[in-house]
């Protein structure tokens, strides 16, 4: 079994004040000790998807493919905008599909908007298409009743929050025990 899990948190949103930002920020405040934790901040950077350039070599898209390589499970939370997948979030995936990076990639896809069902979902076909193995027990869907962010909140609040704090603790819990009980 192994120690120490590599954890790549990917927000589909540049916005450093959107609310997937927050949720990871707060799930960094509450990782296990027995995790690294890293936000991924570099899908502004990655040029547009040009087929044509493939093969070329752009840092960028380099570091991109080294840290999903490195991640043993990716926590990926992504907005919808205009009913469907960000811009940003498609294009850094145009660069990998014919890597085969994703291929069999535990991946923990929580739905932190109530809101965002028809990017959720086409995300996760992507995903799923390009061999991530989406975890659901790793992949809650926030309601009103049960949300994992708040508005106006900072990543302390939602740390303390008697409710939400609890829950991004469960996450971790499942993201432990899907990787300790993964072959």
């Amino acid at each position: 079994m192994k120690n120490t899990y590599n954890i790549l948190g990917i927000s589909g949103s540049l916005r450093n004040a959107s609310l997937n930002m927050l949720f990871l920020r707060a799930m960094g405040r509450v990782c296990p000790d027995n995790m690294n934790f890293e936000i991924y901040s570099g899908l502004g950077a990655i040029p547009l998807f040009n087929a044509d350039d493939e093969d070329k070599s752009f840092p960028e898209v380099s570091h991109w493919c080294n840290a999903l390589a490195r991640a043993d499970l990716v926590l990926l939370v992504s907005p919808e905008y205009a009913h469907g997948v960000t811009g940003v979030m498609k294009n850094a995936l145009d660069w990998i599909v014919s890597t085969g990076i994703l291929i069999d990639k535990p991946l923990a896809f929580p739905n932190i908007s109530i809101r965002a069902e028809l990017a959720q979902s086409q995300l996760a076909e992507t995903l799923q298409t390009m061999g991530c193995r989406l975890i659901e027990e790793c992949s809650p869907r926030a309601t009103l009743a049960a949300p994992y962010v708040i508005p106006d909140a900072t990543e302390h609040m939602l740390v303390d929050h008697p409710d939400i704090g609890p829950r991004l603790k469960i996450l971790w819990s499942n993201i432990e025990h899907s990787l300790t009980a993964s072959p």
